[in-house]
C-alpha cells in the first residue's frame, strides 16, 4: 500500500534550490491538483502557502511530511504558467521560489505563523468549536498571545493549523503573522425597507408612530423617494442625499424598519460603459496591419518601427478586436503602466468591462481581484506592466509589447531579473500565440533580429493625420557660458522659444533626467562634499523638503549653514535637478503655471494621474520633469521641448549609453507638435559635433543603429555576445575584493566565456555595502550559454563553503 500513497512536490516561495516533496493525508488525495496552493509545515515551527508543481506516488529518499490542508479547492496557477517559472527561473539563473514570489501577488501568498492572540472584539459564541478549538480559546483568553509551539504542547500534536483557521475564520483569533488569508473581499453597507413596509397601511402607520422623530420621518421619505429606482440603497449615499446622520439611521434600523447588511463589490472601479469606435486607419495604417498580418502568417514576432505620433495604437486596436473575435485573450505591456492613464481609458471606451488593469500600484486585495477574474476568464484584455506576464492566462492569442526598447522593461532587483519584452515572447510561445513590438526607437537587439529574419519588420515613417515631424534646434552652452547669455540652466536660445511658445498660449515640456533641486552641495572653503553616510554618492539637495538626501539608500540630512569639516558658512550647491529647473522657470515667467513630474512628486496612486490630468486640461503652461515625461503621453498643445542637458545623457557608463541617450532624447521630442503643428525641439549640450547628437538632429535611428551595431561586433557585445553581470555585496571591504577575485579566476578555470573584472562600479557603496562587479561573456550560442551558466552555478555553490567568503552576498543578473 506503501506505493499508492500520493506525494506531491511544491515551490515554497522561498530562495530554494529544489521542489520540496509532501505527502497527501488520505481525505485530501481526492482534492489535491497541479496549480493548487496548500499549507506545508517547513522547518520546525515555520508554515507558508506552497504551490503544487507535481503530483506523483514516488516515495522519496528521506520522509515526507504531510501538508497541513488545501488553501482552496480551485488551481490558481496553471500549468502554463509553471512551465514558463521554470523556464524563468532557469535563464534568469534563480529558483523557482524566487519567481514564485515576483509572480504572487502578496495577497495569495500565506506567511508563517507564529504568535496568535484573542480577538477582543469577537461577539458570538464558541458552540460551534469543536474540543481541540475550544481549548485554545481557553488557552488566548488566559493570556495576552500564545506561540505555535504552546499550541502543539497544548493539543500534543503538531498539525494544529485546521484548529487555527477555523479560529481565524471565524474572527476569533488575530494574528501577526498570520496563516490565513489576506485577501478580504471589499464589502459596501447597503439599506433595505423592511418588507413588511413595502404594503402602504404599514408604512403609514410606522410614520405615525415616528411623528415625534421629525429626523427618522425624514430619512425614511428620503429612502422611499430614491427607492423607486432601486431596492436597496448604498449606506453612504443615503446619509449624503437625506442630509442625515448615522445615528438617526441607527435608531431606524433597531426598530426594524430598515435592514443593513454588506455587498461584495469590486475594487477596480467602474468602467465606462458607452462604448466608442476605434479611430479611422490611415492609409499608412491600412498597409502595415496588412503587413503585420501577412508577417504572422510565417513568424511569431513583428516589429511595428512608427515614428512617434505615427498612431501605433490604432493598429494595436485593430489586431486585439481580431484577437477577441476569435476568443483569445490579450496581453497589452507598457513600461511604466502609472503614466499610461490615456492609453486605458482609450481602451476601455472601445472594449468596455474586458479591460483589466494590472500593476505594482493596485494594493494586494486589488491585485488578487484582478489576478482572479483573469483566471476565470473575466477580462479578455490586460494591461500591464512587465509584471502582467505573471497572471493566469487560459487562452493568450496576442501580446503586445509597446516600447519595447524601455528600460522599465527589465526587472533590476529582487530575482528573477528578467527582461519583459524577451520573456514575453518566451510566454506568447507557450500559447502559440503572436507578439507585436511597438517603438520609434527600437532597441539594438530586436532591431537585429528583424534583419536576421527571425522578426518580422513593418514600418510608420508618417505621424497620422499628416504632421511633420519636430524641428530640432541646437543650443550651445559652451557659446553661451562663455559670452555670459546663460539665464541660469536655460540659454538665451531655448528662453526665447519658451517665451514664443507661452505667448502663442502652446504648452511647453522641459525634461531633464535628474531629480531634485541640485547634484550635491560643497564647502567653497575646503571643498568638503556632503556624501551619503552609508553610500559612495553625493547627497542630492532637495529645496522643497530642505533637505538633502540619497537617491540609493533614502538617508537624508537636514540643511546646515556651517561646513562639517572646517565649519565654514560659505556653502554652495552645485549642479541641477528637475526640482530647480521647476524653480528658475518659475522665476523667468511668473506668470506662467509650472507643475513637475518625477518620481518624487509621485508619491501617492493617482499623484501622476493630477499631475498629467492638469496638464492635459491647460491648467499647466510648463511641465518639467525626468523620463517619465517621454513614456505613452500624447497631448494636443506642447508645441516646444526643452532637453535641457543632452551631454548628461551620452556621458554614462555601460555599453548602452549611446543607444538609449539616443531613445531618451527622440522620445521626448515626439512629445512636440503632436496635434496641431509641427513642433520645436530645443537641445542643449556643449558638444553639438557629437554623433548622438547628430543622428538626433536627424532623427537618424538606422545611422545609429549602424554605428552601434558597429562597435558591438567589434568588442563582442549584444547581440553577438551574452552577457551576464555578477554583483557581489559585502560590508567588508577585505571580503568582498577575496570573493570577487575568488569568483573571477574561478570562472576563468572554466573557459567557457571570457570574464571581465572584478571593477569597483560607478556607486561602489550602497547602504553600507560594498559592491564588485564582474561580467562573463558568453557566445550566442545556446548550448555554450547553458554551459557558462552551469560553470557559474558550481562555483557560487562551491563560495557557499568556503567560511571566508560564504557570507558575500551574489547577485546574478543575464541581459543585464
Amino acid at each position: 500500500m506503501s506505493s499508492q500513497i500520493t506525494y506531491v512536490d511544491v515551490i515554497l516561495p522561498l530562495a530554494l534550490p529544489q521542489a520540496y516533496t509532501y505527502a497527501v493525508p488520505i481525505d485530501l488525495v481526492p482534492f489535491v491538483k497541479i496549480g493548487q496552493r496548500v499549507i506545508v509545515q517547513f522547518g520546525k515551527n515555520r508554515f507558508y502557502s506552497a504551490i503544487i508543481k507535481n503530483i506523483n506516488h514516488k516515495k522519496p529518499a528521506v520522509d515526507a511530511k504531510l501538508i497541513e490542508t488545501i488553501a482552496e479547492e480551485e488551481a490558481i496557477v496553471t500549468e502554463t504558467q509553471l512551465k514558463f517559472w521554470k523556464w524563468m527561473s532557469e535563464y534568469y539563473m534563480c529558483t523557482e521560489g524566487e519567481v514564485m514570489n515576483a509572480a504572487l501577488p502578496s495577497g495569495l501568498k500565506l506567511s508563517s505563523e507564529t504568535k496568535i492572540r484573542y480577538n477582543e472584539n469577537y461577539e458570538g459564541d464558541f458552540d460551534t468549536l469543536n474540543e481541540e478549538e475550544f481549548l485554545i480559546v481557553q488557552a488566548l483568553r488566559a493570556q495576552q498571545e500564545i506561540k505555535i509551539p504552546q499550541v502543539q504542547d497544548l493539543l500534543k500534536k503538531k498539525n494544529v493549523y485546521p484548529s487555527l483557521k477555523t479560529l481565524f475564520n471565524l474572527s476569533i483569533a488575530v494574528s501577526s503573522e498570520e496563516v490565513v488569508e489576506k485577501f478580504k473581499p471589499r464589502t459596501v453597507t447597503y439599506i433595505k425597507l423592511n418588507e413588511k413596509y413595502e404594503d402602504d397601511e404599514e408604512l403609514e402607520k410606522i410614520y405615525a408612530e415616528l411623528g415625534r422623530a421629525p429626523k427618522q420621518v425624514e430619512l425614511l421619505l428620503a429612502f422611499s423617494q430614491l427607492g423607486k429606482k432601486s431596492k436597496f440603497i448604498r449606506k453612504n449615499e443615503l446619509l449624503a442625499l437625506s442630509k442625515s446622520t448615522a445615528a438617526v439611521l441607527a435608531a431606524l434600523v433597531k426598530r426594524n424598519v430598515f435592514t443593513e447588511f454588506k455587498m461584495e463589490v469590486s475594487r477596480l472601479g467602474n468602467l465606462q460603459t458607452a462604448e466608442l469606435d476605434s479611430p479611422e486607419l490611415s492609409a499608412e495604417q491600412k498597409t502595415a496591419l496588412a503587413e503585420i498580418n501577412q508577417h504572422f502568417e510565417t513568424k511569431n514576432v513583428v516589429l511595428l518601427h512608427g515614428v512617434t505620433g505615427s498612431g501605433k495604437t490604432n493598429i494595436y486596436i485593430e489586431n486585439i478586436k481580431e484577437a477577441i473575435a476569435e476568443g483569445k485573450q490579450v496581453l497589452y505591456l507598457l513600461p511604466e503602466i502609472a503614466l499610461t492613464a490615456q492609453i486605458i481609458n482609450r481602451l476601455r471606451k472601445i472594449f468596455n468591462t474586458q479591460v483589466g488593469i494590472y500593476h505594482s500600484k493596485f494594493n494586494q486585495n486589488e491585485r488578487v481581484e484582478i489576478w482572479n477574474k483573469v483566471l476565470h476568464g473575466e477580462y479578455k484584455i490586460l494591461i500591464g506592466a512587465r509584471s502582467g506576464l505573471f497572471l493566469p492566462f487560459k487562452n493568450l492569442g496576442l501580446v503586445i509589447v509597446d516600447e519595447e526598447h524601455d528600460n522599465s522593461m527589465k526587472q533590476a532587483d529582487p530575482a528573477p531579473r528578467y527582461n519583459g519584452r524577451d520573456s514575453s515572447i518566451v510566454l506568447a510561445t507557450l500559447f502559440n500565440a503572436k507578439v507585436i513590438l511597438g517603438t520609434a526607437t527600437p532597441s539594438v537587439e530586436t532591431y537585429y533580429n528583424t534583419e536576421r529574419g527571425k522578426f518580422g519588420l513593418v514600418k510608420l515613417d508618417k505621424r497620422y493625420g499628416g504632421i511633420e515631424m519636430p524641428e530640432f534646434v541646437i543650443a550651445n552652452i559652451k557659446d553661451d557660458t562663455k559670452w555670459q547669455r546663460m539665464q541660469g540652466s536655460f540659454t538665451s536660445t531655448l528662453v526665447n522659444e519658451v517665451s514664443q511658445a507661452l505667448s502663442k498660449k502652446e504648452q511647453v515640456i522641459l525634461f531633464l533626467n535628474r531629480r531634485g533641486f541640485a547634484n550635491y552641495q560643497v564647502c567653497k572653503t575646503c571643498s568638503y562634499v556632503y556624501k551619503c553616510k552609508n553610500c559612495d554618492v553625493s547627497l542630492t539637495y532637495h529645496k522643497f523638503s530642505h533637505q538633502l538626501k540619497c537617491h540609493y539608500c533614502g538617508y537624508f540630512e537636514k540643511m546646515i549653514d556651517k561646513c562639517k569639516s572646517c565649519v565654514a558658512i560659505d556653502l554652495d550647491i552645485v549642479g541641477m535637478g528637475t526640482e530647480k529647473i521647476e524653480d528658475e522657470i518659475a522665476e523667468l515667467f511668473p506668470t506662467a503655471k509650472v507643475s513637475r513630474l518625477d518620481y518624487d512628486a509621485l508619491k501617492t496612486k493617482h499623484g501622476h494621474a493630477k499631475v498629467i490630468s492638469e496638464f492635459e486640461n491647460r491648467e499647466v503652461d510648463i511641465l518639467v520633469g525626468t523620463q517619465m515625461v517621454t513614456k505613452g503621453l500624447d497631448f494636443d498643445h506642447v508645441s516646444l521641448v526643452g532637453i535641457i542637458n543632452a551631454d548628461q545623457l551620452i556621458h554614462h557608463p555601460g555599453f548602452r549609453s549611446h543607444e538609449r541617450a539616443f531613445q531618451l532624447m527622440m522620445q521626448v521630442a515626439g512629445r512636440a507638435g503632436r496635434k496641431n503643428k509641427k513642433g520645436r525641439v530645443v537641445l542643449q549640450t556643449s558638444d553639438p559635433a557629437h554623433t548622438v547628437i547628430y543622428n538626433v538632429m536627424n532623427s537618424d535611428f538606422k545611422r545609429m543603429y549602424e554605428t552601434e551595431i558597429g562597435m558591438r561586433r567589434q568588442f563582442q557585445y549584444p547581440p553577438f555576445a551574452r552577457v551576464i553581470e555578477v554583483k557581489l555585496k559585502h560590508t567588508k571591504v577585505q571580503n568582498i575584493e577575496q570573493a570577487s577575485l575568488y569568483l573571477a579566476n574561478e570562472m576563468r578555470k572554466t573557459n567557457t566565456g571570457k570574464v571581465l573584472g572584478p571593477a569597483i562600479p560607478f556607486v561602489s557603496k550602497i547602504n553600507n555595502y560594498y559592491i564588485r562587479e564582474i561580467l562573463i561573456k558568453s557566445t550566442v550560442d545556446s548550448k555554450k550559454l547553458l554551459q557558462t551558466k552551469h560553470a557559474l552555478q558550481q562555483v557560487l555553490d562551491k563560495m557557499k563553503t568556503l567560511p571566508d567568503i560564504k557570507s558575500v552576498s551574489v547577485s546574478v543578473d543575464v541581459d543585464p
